[in-house]
């Protein structure tokens, strides 16, 4: 037998309403034979009465039509969401889409990331504005900004997450440095060097929980708030420092010195693409974590330091 279709659906949840076919007929703008073909289709096809039928007072739902009519009026009802989610996929692309990314990392992610985009959504507008990891997850959460491309240390219950790289400390040395060809170095090598530190948002708390877990005092000479200025002084003799995310395209052609992993058992944060969780069904956002699983999966996104010395 064959299926149920919307029409039939709207004409017996039509006569329900108005408790007369002749009504549900001129509410639909049909004939009253149609609204009566739906009624004996669906009848027919459950093998139970949906309406008892009284001359003078019209039709009411049998107890099996009242369970029919509940059913058919959610299926229509999540119809007309489909239809009306469906019809706005045009238009959505059309809408700004907010992400906010530290600011250190911008240069790693953003280029390649809106690259990407840019092939399968080529009428979206992005907005993308640099900030701290704390004030992404603040922003995310509070729907001001759509997705947030920061580390996981603000990472809370109601935010989903999509790593994009692992971020394992590592010492930028300069090029002729005795340890610059290490596989590895340890602090205690660095006693005795100038300190460069790399001061922004949260790294200034996060290398003093490394030097105080390892017992050791820096010797600080400089203070900056960019990876590319750090990596100038490295490379300019005056002193190390130290970094956990990867440098950008541009850094690793134009960088004249050397990165070495660091020997430590530190814990290392991952970084990431921040959303809300109930943001998740969102187009935008499938596409936005789409795009995070295509460039790790291409080798595009790396975590590694050897290739970057």
């Amino acid at each position: 037998m064959q299926d149920f279709t919307l029409k039939q659906l709207r004409y017996i949840v039509t006569v329900a309403i108005n408790g007369s076919i002749a009504d549900a007929a001129e509410a639909q703008a049909i004939s009253a034979s149609s609204i009566r073909e739906a009624i004996a289709f669906a009848e027919a096809k459950l093998a139970a009465p949906l309406f008892h039928r009284t001359p003078s007072r019209g039709v009411e739902p049998t107890a099996e039509g009242r369970h029919f009519v509940a059913l058919a009026e959610q299926f229509l009802a999540a119809h007309d969401a489909f239809e009306h989610a469906a019809l706005r996929i045009p238009h959505e692309w059309q809408t700004e889409m907010r992400i906010g990314v530290v600011a250190t990392a911008a240069a790693m992610i953003v280029p390649p990331l809106l690259i990407d985009l840019a092939v399968r959504l080529p009428q979206a507008r992005f907005r993308v504005e640099e900030m701290s990891s704390e004030e992404v997850a603040v922003r995310v959460k509070s729907g001001e900004l759509l997705a947030g491309l920061a580390f996981n240390d603000a990472m809370t219950q109601d935010l989903a997450f999509v790593e994009v790289v692992r971020a394992p400390i590592h010492v930028g040395l300069n090029r002729e440095h005795p340890l610059a060809q290490a596989d590895s170095v340890a602090l205690d090598q660095l006693r005795e060097e100038p300190y460069i530190l790399l001061d922004f948002a949260g790294a200034r708390a996060y290398y003093a929980g490394l030097f105080e877990q390892s017992g050791f005092k820096p010797a600080l000479r400089y203070v900056v708030n960019s990876r590319e200025l750090a990596s100038e002084l490295v490379a300019a003799g005056l002193g190390y420092s130290l970094f956990n995310m990867p440098p950008s395209r541009q850094m690793r052609k134009a960088e004249s010195m050397r990165r070495v992993r660091l020997d430590t058992g530190y814990w290392c944060p991952s970084f990431g693409l921040f959303y809300a969780q109930h943001y998740r069904a969102l187009p935008m956002i499938r596409e936005l974590a789409g795009a995070i699983r295509r460039l790790r999966r291409q080798g595009v996104l790396k975590s590694d330091i050897a290739p970057f010395g």
